[in-house]
């Protein structure tokens, strides 16, 4: 956005004239307890560590969290890992990879920083400032940083968009909170059917350890059930490759990284759109694929899985997620695979698979070492259908995806100054 195209009183300025880095160091005891804080990709938020020692952290540069304040991971800054620090954080540290910035003057408040970087707009100037290759090479630099010129409103303006998407969020945490309850009454359901230590009727005898049914590799299983490797089903393949910037925004659709972290099944309404070339060579989804989330700063959230039961045509995937094709469809029901995916018991033996420390990463060749417990199909068919009569999160996800669509206008209107009144700030 050039100062040409902006509204009346705003004005594009360096953000290293307006806010100000944070660094309180801490004096590390080793007999001490300490709580460190982490930063989710993606714009979902902060996340607190287990309670370490003083010994533990040694040397490393670490500083107190001050609440109020603007924070980026700048390992992953071009993938949206900034948040603000709340009270929720007092008390707690962070290290030199987490700067912190406040206000200089007055005429810029970090919630509204935040809320900006947290858009398109917003995440490609963090890109911008990250220089160097993907991953771990690819870190914000701080005087690239401070250089960053952002269209800046009047305080008024600023304070007021802020509170209405505060009021936003605090709707979709209310409608997800509603989800997830929902959710906790059918898990019970789905973990014993899922395990066999519930059978539906007609469908034999339940898994009872040591008494009925048979130890695998998977647990105790019904006798009729198989243990499978996850591989032998089928073949793993790539997201998208070789992509920038420019090829984003326009031309064929792509799952994007939430649709499936949030989703047991692909919504086909929550789709962005990526150039490809007729002579490229990228990888289309097809119905009845699974996919599963690459990384995540805590093990308990990698490698989540959500099932495409659309037909569509040249739909791609993306490059933080990998894909998984059924050589059968009838060896894996795609229905009975959304919820076993994202059953407690393969959650946790997916979390076993992923490799890191600091951040966790799922490799495609740890998918196809999963043990899965495999019903006979028809059976495989009444699961599913059974903990789809007792899904009512339907109509609530619905409403969920309606305001995050609603949180995504009013952000692009108001972050723009599309939506602007110069006594009564903007509105909806």
């Amino acid at each position: 956005m050039t100062e040409r195209l902006l509204p009346p009183g705003w004005s594009m300025q360096p953000i290293g004239d307006l806010l100000k880095r944070v660094r309180r160091p801490v004096e590390v005891d080793p007999d001490q307890i300490y709580r460190e804080i982490g930063i989710r990709s993606h714009c979902k938020g902060i996340f607190h560590k287990k309670e370490t020692t003083g010994a533990i952290i040694g040397n490393k540069r670490v500083f107190w969290i001050e609440p109020g304040c603007l924070v980026f991971n700048i390992i992953f800054a071009w993938e949206q890992a900034v948040a603000m620090t709340s009270d929720a954080e007092a008390g707690m540290i962070a290290s030199h990879r987490f700067p912190m910035y406040a206000t200089k003057n007055g005429s810029l408040l970090p919630e509204y920083v935040w809320r900006y970087f947290s858009s398109p707009r917003g995440k490609y100037d963090l890109n911008v400032a990250s220089p160097g290759g993907a991953g771990r090479n690819k870190t914000l630099g701080q005087e690239e940083f401070k250089r960053l010129k952002i269209p800046v409103p009047p305080v008024e303006y600023q304070q007021l968009t802020v509170d209405v998407l505060a009021d936003a969020d605090r709707a979709i945490r209310r409608t997800s909170d509603l989800i997830a309850a929902k959710r906790e009454l059918k898990r019970g359901l789905a973990q014993q059917l899922l395990t066999g230590e519930r059978r539906l009727p007609g469908f034999g005898e339940p898994a009872v350890g040591g008494r009925v049914g048979k130890e695998s590799k998977c647990g105790w299983i019904p006798a009729d059930w198989e243990c499978v490797r996850f591989g032998a089903l089928g073949s793993t393949y790539a997201g998208l490759t070789g992509k920038s910037k420019e090829d984003f925004g326009q031309g064929s659709p792509y799952i994007p990284y939430l649709n499936i972290f949030d989703n047991t099944y692909i919504d086909p309404r929550r789709m962005d759109y990526v150039r490809v070339g007729a002579d490229e060579t990228q990888n289309e989804v097809r119905y009845g694929d699974m996919f599963f989330t690459t990384s995540s700063e805590t093990r308990l959230e990698v490698g989540m899985a959500s099932v495409l039961l659309a037909d569509v045509r040249q739909t791609y995937l993306n490059s933080f997620c990998f894909g998984f094709r059924l050589d059968e469809l009838d060896t894996l029901w795609p229905e009975f695979a959304g919820h076993l995916l994202r059953g407690e018991r393969t959650r946790r033996a997916i979390a076993r698979l992923s490799q890191g420390a600091t951040r966790y990463n799922l490799p495609q060749s740890a998918i196809k070492g999963l043990h899965i417990p495999l019903p006979p199909l028809d059976e495989q068919k009444a699961i599913a259908a059974v903990l789809k009569s007792a899904d009512q999160e339907f109509a609530l996800k619905k409403k969920l995806v309606a305001l995050r669509d609603l949180k995504r206008g009013l952000m692009q209107r108001l972050l723009s100054g599309s939506t602007r009144n110069s006594q009564k700030g903007p509105s909806s």
